[in-house]
């Protein structure tokens, strides 16, 4: 390198912008998190639509009709619908819906229950 030349203030000014980014990361992550949407699991998102679903108990529907079920339940309503229909349900009928869900997990946990590979 030519004597004259010399990279001390390329060299502050980037250590510079290192501090500054330091400085600013927990406010820019506090940001981050508070603007952050809430997302939702593929299996969160399969409860929620055999609860919305019209499947019954008294139906005991095998691994097809679940999976049937919860395809057309997430077309028709899509995520955000089953999750509301879900939190009206709770609201207005609190045991019902615990039931309910208890079943919907319950039938979407089961060894057998291989529809969770054929939902879209």
């Amino acid at each position: 390198m030519h004597p004259s030349i010399s990279n001390e203030p390329v060299q502050a000014r980037v250590a510079d912008r290192h501090d500054q980014a330091r400085r600013s990361a927990p406010a820019g992550a506090a940001r981050r998190a508070y603007r952050a949407p809430a997302r939702l699991n593929v299996d969160d998102a399969q409860h929620y639509a055999l609860f919305a679903s019209s499947l019954q108990r008294s139906d005991v529907p095998g691994a097809d009709v679940v999976a049937a079920a919860i395809g057309a339940t997430l077309r028709q309503f899509g995520t955000r619908g089953c999750v509301g229909r879900m939190a009206q349900e709770f609201g207005d009928h609190p045991d019902a819906a615990a039931e309910r869900m208890r079943w919907a997990r319950s039938l979407l946990s089961c060894p057998q229950g291989d529809h969770r590979r054929r939902v879209a």
